[in-house]
């Protein structure tokens, strides 16, 4: 009778390990082949092997609960993605729990022990400042969000940024400017997080035959107090570049309030494209020309990836989804 039929039985009529059935019959086949799970979907049905959901469901300890592991919370990017990740899940039945990092790896690796304990059923993060062996210890789904490389295995979703800063850079050109800056970020890694823009930047110079300065390179934290930095360095430069793409929108509203306080006019002075589009790109003046993503669409995407994979559904290694140049007032024609 089936009520006799153990899991052990099912893994000797499926010639697996007990651990393997086990993991398939609690829904967490990730990583287990679709020929195991066939083997022991037929095994249950031969036998009549009838699972004791409770007890299931004590011995697995399945939270129901998904921590999501953001950089800056200020940053209304994140807050979009946090939005699109939480409404997928909600749909689910699915809690997330949501941890700003502050772009400090000691934070990350503090949050990641949480995983590692067993204390949630998926992780998404951005993680620019960790090696991606210290998630290996992490038994439970992982999916990296942002553009990303070789980063050990781990699913990514994010958008084109190479190509978004390849056509604002185009843009640029279009308009006549030949001296353009570029605002990236400050991580080590040549793999992460911000490294898009800077090899799609002397991607284009190189393409255009255009000198590669390192003077019209900045690299640092994407907040808007380096946006205020750099229109302070620039307003003391005698050759300023005629147009500049910020690492993000934050960079770029930080430089256009500073500059107006030390002379500088955008876009009569300088053109600047921000990245992002956050909700303050069309509330300042001028209005922000900047590289639209679709924060809630990466959320959301993240999500379904995280539950296919909690599903035992093989999903690809990089969702890299469509990014938007949008033209507002911060650009111009430049003037001969």
């Amino acid at each position: 009778m089936s009520q006799d039929v153990t899991i052990l039985d099912v893994a000797r009529a499926a010639r697996l390990s007990k651990s393997t059935v086990s993991r398939v019959l609690s829904g967490n086949s990730y990583g287990v082949s679709s020929d195991a799970v066939e083997r022991v979907e037929e095994a249950v049905r031969r036998l009549g092997y009838v699972r004791n959901t409770l007890a299931s469901s004590m011995r697995t300890n399945r939270s129901k609960t998904i921590l999501l592991i953001i950089p800056d919370i200020t940053n209304s990017f994140w807050a979009e993605v946090a939005r699109g990740v939480q409404d997928r899940f909600d749909s689910e039945g699915y809690s997330v729990v949501m941890a700003n990092s502050d772009w400090e790896a000691d934070r990350e690796r503090r949050y990641i022990q949480l995983a590692r304990m067993n204390r949630v059923d998926a992780v998404l993060i951005n993680a620019p400042d960790i090696d991606m062996s210290e998630l290996s210890g992490v038994r439970c789904p992982v999916v990296l969000l942002g553009e990303r490389k070789g980063r050990g295995g781990f699913p990514v979703v994010g958008t084109d940024t190479f190509g978004a800063v390849t056509e604002a850079l185009e843009y640029l050109y279009r308009l006549g400017h030949r001296d353009i800056a570029l605002v990236h970020h400050d991580r080590p890694d040549s793999e992460g997080y911000g490294s898009s823009r800077l090899k799609a930047f002397r991607a284009f110079l190189n393409g255009k035959g255009l000198e590669d300065r390192e003077d019209r390179i900045f690299t640092v934290p994407l907040v808007r107090e380096s946006g205020a930095e750099i229109a302070r360095t620039l307003s003391t430069m005698d050759k300023r570049p005629s147009a500049m793409i910020a690492g993000n929108d934050l960079v770029a509203v930080g430089f256009l309030q500073e500059a107006r306080r030390n002379g500088i006019s955008v876009p009569r002075d300088i053109s600047v494209i921000g990245i992002d589009d956050i909700p303050s790109a069309t509330m300042i003046s001028p209005a922000l020309t900047t590289i639209g993503k679709p924060k809630l669409e990466i959320g959301r995407m993240a999500a379904e990836i995280v539950l296919k994979m909690l599903a035992g559904v093989q999903v690809d290694p990089v969702t890299l989804l469509p990014a938007q140049l949008i033209i507002r007032e911060t650009t111009r024609q430049r003037e001969a």
